[in-house]
């Protein structure tokens, strides 16, 4: 069906303020990055609403502001879709970046209308814009998105099909021949494009509310995963990637060498420095923790002030080497926070490499703790292994 542009602005008017509001009314009940991206997405659409019912309402007076202000409103709506997707990877954000762009495309479109430039200008102009903005979605969403899904995939598609629709509009616009200001352009270029925009409109809405399912959905598997405090594993999936790594160490012959830490004299820190300045001094020790260790290594909160590192293709030497550093590396770093609470801030280790003898996770598990054990009955501040002198050296294949 053939409908005309003013018609087919109309109905892009009624599907941008319906999606627009009912994304915002349901946005407040999610983590703050994906709510602000949902409200980005939804004062896009709203701003995409307006920017239609200007352009179909232009006739009835001042064509020559109306079409500026329309092409605005629809730049920055669009560009809110960018800044939606950058707040869903929790990326910066440039707040003010949809608003001058919009700005910047409304003063042009004026400019050109006040020199005699005429409509076909006008639609050169928009065109190259919105293909641009359209663009960098795609890229913002095929290319840099991390985890993407399908509908990650269609949403860059989708855009990246529209820029190519909105570039033979830029081309049809240096071909047509002058018209009005005040009416639309109607011919079959136009109603396509206009059509695809308003298929474009509720295609993107539903693959986008995906998106932002996806990511809610991730959100929560990280707080089931995750200790609140530091943001390490919690001890549940640190156990369960424990029991993962046991069992494909044991199949394939592999090393595995398992760390319990333990912060010194803890309840010390808390007695004298505060519960608030032992939660630091926790958090520190996390940090520190995830900046020693390997991206393929996992590091959990198991305790109070107890961590255990998971340490994959890692031998009993490597893993030696490995804790030493990390307890120095406590040592030196955490010493200026220490002593702000006049406190010394240092740790225990105990470690245990895999062997023949070990059938069980839990094994490799209660045999750090009793190095753990060892050290601190050694004097703290140093690093113990279990014996190994009368097990059998790892399994190789």
């Amino acid at each position: 069906m053939d409908f005309e542009t003013t018609f087919i602005a109309q109905v892009i008017t009624v599907i941008g303020f319906a999606v627009g509001l009912s994304i915002a009314v349901a946005s407040g009940r999610y983590p703050r990055h994906i709510r602000n991206s949902l409200r980005a997405y939804a004062y896009g659409k709203l701003l995409l609403g307006f920017a239609f019912l200007i352009a179909g309402l232009r006739g009835s007076a001042a064509p020559g502001l109306l079409v500026p202000l329309a092409n605005g409103l629809g730049i920055a709506g669009l560009a809110m879709n960018y800044t939606s997707v950058r707040h869903l990877q929790n990326r910066p954000v440039g707040l003010l970046m949809p608003a001058a762009v919009g700005l910047a495309v409304a003063l042009a479109c004026f400019l050109l209308l006040l020199a005699g430039g005429g409509i076909s200008y006008v639609r050169i102009l928009t065109s190259f814009a919105t293909s641009a903005v359209l663009l960098v979605i795609a890229f913002e969403v095929l290319v840099r998105y991390e985890d993407r899904g399908i509908p990650h995939y269609v949403t860059g598609l989708l855009s990246a099909t529209l820029a190519m629709v909105y570039l033979v509009r830029m081309g049809a616009g240096m071909v047509q021949g002058e018209m009005p200001v005040d009416q639309m352009v109607d011919d079959r270029v136009e109603r396509v494009t206009f059509q695809l925009s308003m298929l474009g409109t509720v295609m993107g809405a539903i693959n986008y509310v995906l998106m932002a399912s996806d990511e809610f959905n991730r959100e929560l598997t990280k707080l089931a995963h995750t200790d609140g405090l530091t943001g390490s594993l919690n001890r549940r999936r640190l156990f369960e990637l424990g029991e993962v790594e046991f069992r494909r160490a044991r199949r394939h012959g592999r090393d595995l060498t398992v760390l319990v830490l333990d912060i010194d004299r803890f309840k010390a820190v808390n007695d004298r420095a505060g519960h608030p300045f032992g939660d630091r001094v926790i958090q520190a020790v996390a940090d520190c923790c995830a900046a020693q260790i390997r991206r393929e290594d996992s590091v959990g909160r198991i305790g109070g002030e107890e961590f255990a590192i998971l340490l994959p293709e890692t031998g009993a030497e490597a893993g030696r080497l490995l804790a030493e550093r990390l307890r120095s590396a406590i040592e030196r770093q955490l010493a200026q926070l220490g002593a702000e609470g006049g406190v010394t801030v240092t740790c225990s280790i105990g470690g245990v490499s895999l062997t023949r003898e070990h059938s069980e996770f839990s094994d490799l598990m209660a045999q750090s703790d009793s190095a753990l054990y060892d050290a601190k009955h050694a004097g703290r501040n140093q690093v113990r292994f279990y014996p190994t002198m009368a097990l059998t050296p790892a399994l190789h294949a």
